[in-house]
């Protein structure tokens, strides 16, 4: 391994461990995310369980919101969806757009990952 190589393994696993400020937290978790999404690494069962959980947590928090503030009458599903939430459903929808046309153009301009 070259001298070069090197410090940049160092300096890779040294910011792997720091895990203290705002910006080293989001790396990792996000590291953590992106390689259990693609596969690179198997989950552990206490990562599973946590992840689990997880969505349980979220999910029973999202279907309890939307049980009790569904719309009452006889208007069809979509129709009370689209009065009920239609807002929060624009603003999820540009959010995740946004999100997603700003990592196209970050991985088209560091085509190296």
């Amino acid at each position: 391994m070259s001298k070069h190589g090197k410090n940049d393994w160092l300096r890779d696993i040294d910011s792997r461990q720091r895990n203290v400020v705002f910006p080293d937290t989001i790396q990792n978790e996000g590291r953590f995310w992106r390689n259990a999404w693609a596969g690179k690494d198997s989950l552990n069962p206490a990562q599973w369980v946590g992840v689990v959980v997880l969505f349980v947590l979220f999910g029973g928090g999202l279907l309890s919101v939307l049980w009790n503030l569904w719309p009452e009458g006889q208007a069809p599903w979509w129709k009370k969806a689209i009065e009920g939430y239609g807002v929060y459903i624009a603003v999820i929808g540009a959010v995740g757009t946004f999100i997603a046309i700003g990592n196209r153009r970050a991985r088209r301009a560091n085509p190296k990952r």
